[in-house]
């Protein structure tokens, strides 16, 4: 090991090094929050990718005849591309749930006008649960909202036990996904509304195509539910970010001046450096090794702990609550990584060209 390696500076100044490592470990954490943040659309993400292709098309007070609202179920049901499942009842509320950032979440749910429409959507969305017992008066529920709430196969759901439910419904299947919504089969012979299913569009795509259909009939077609929580939660991304910036420049004054500490009692040594032929750049460059490299060690030591505790976490806790925080996020991704860049690059930077000052005609 050479001793102008940064290895050789990191194993003989253990106690040192650590310091610095463990105040490193607090930007790869912020990962860990932006998983938080994350989990709020992880609560979305089954039913986004089944409202992207399950359009809800309704009626409009406007088309008092309701002869508007005929036409366009004609030309909906002529087009090959659309399932149509008709006269669906108007949409009854689902059941809130807790999230993994510990608030009350909002609610979303389907309602069929058959068992058979039911299955027909389970199918053409990719939904799997035993539906034998399905019948008109059924809702169904994923197993994650179902551990939420105690709920098990053949439980009365109804207002007097859970909050926002209108009348009294049998659970009849319990399905095997993560998805958060009540499904519900209630039969109705009039309604203006309709669930329109597309093999090949999806999200506001689908929407559009649906409103090039209705063209100047009267009618509405809903908001495509990706588009809409992401407007709702883009606050969290926000604030999110605005806290990186705050905490990554706390942790570098600080990190920069533990940091500082350290090079300061070096000076004489880097002055030898300088002395005996080593150029700026290479004293610059032993630097941003160290620095760099009890950086990689924190991130190493971060990611394990992250990881452990999020194992732990799901397995103990929030699996069996009906809730899950992810392991990775996106937003987790570019929180460390602007946090580590704000906090590694000025450090470097700073400390580099001080170190690449020192003379040893000074001492």
């Amino acid at each position: 090991m050479r001793p102008l390696s940064a290895l050789y500076y990191v194993k003989e100044n253990k106690g040192k090094a650590l310091v610095v490592i463990f105040l490193l470990l607090f930007t790869p954490l912020l990962a860990l929050a932006g998983n938080y943040i994350n989990s709020i659309y992880y609560y979305w993400d089954r039913a986004s990718d089944y409202f992207d292709r399950l359009a809800v098309v309704s009626g409009v007070s406007a088309d008092e005849d309701g002869k508007d609202y005929e036409e366009l179920r004609k030309r909906l049901m002529a087009d090959e591309d659309l399932i149509v499942l008709d006269r669906s009842a108007y949409g009854y509320p689902g059941l809130p749930w807790i999230c993994t950032m510990g608030f009350e979440m909002g609610s979303s749910s389907v309602v069929f006008n058959s068992p058979e429409d039911m299955k027909t959507a389970f199918a053409e969305l990719g939904i799997e649960g035993d539906l034998s017992d399905i019948k008109d008066g059924s809702v169904c529920v994923s197993s994650a909202l179902a551990r939420q709430y105690g709920l098990k196969k053949g439980d009365t759901v109804d207002a007097s036990v859970h909050k926002n439910i209108s009348g009294t419904w049998r659970l009849d299947a319990i399905l095997e996904d993560d998805s958060y919504i009540l499904f519900y089969v209630d039969h109705t012979d009039v309604t203006y509304r309709m669930n329109i299913i597309s093999r090949t569009h999806s999200g506001d795509e689908l929407r559009s195509y649906i409103e090039g259909i209705r063209g100047e009939l009267k009618g509405h077609v809903d908001t495509n539910l990706r588009t809409e929580i992401k407007k709702q939660f883009a606050p969290f991304e926000l604030i999110f970010g605005v806290g990186i910036v705050l905490l990554s420049s706390i942790l570098a004054v600080i990190i920069n001046s533990v940091i500082t500490g350290l090079y300061i009692a070096r000076n004489y040594e880097f002055g030898v450096y300088r002395a005996i032929g080593l150029t700026k750049k290479e004293v610059f460059g032993k630097c941003a090794s160290e620095i760099l490299l009890m950086d990689l060690l924190a991130i190493a030591a971060g990611a394990v702990l992250i990881l452990l505790f999020i194992f732990l976490g799901n397995e103990l806790y929030y699996r069996p609550a009906g809730k899950y925080l992810p392991y990775i996020s996106k937003i987790g991704i570019y929180g460390f990584l602007a946090s580590n860049l704000l906090v590694i690059l000025p450090t470097i930077l700073l400390k580099g060209r001080s170190m690449c000052r020192a003379d040893v005609t000074e001492f």
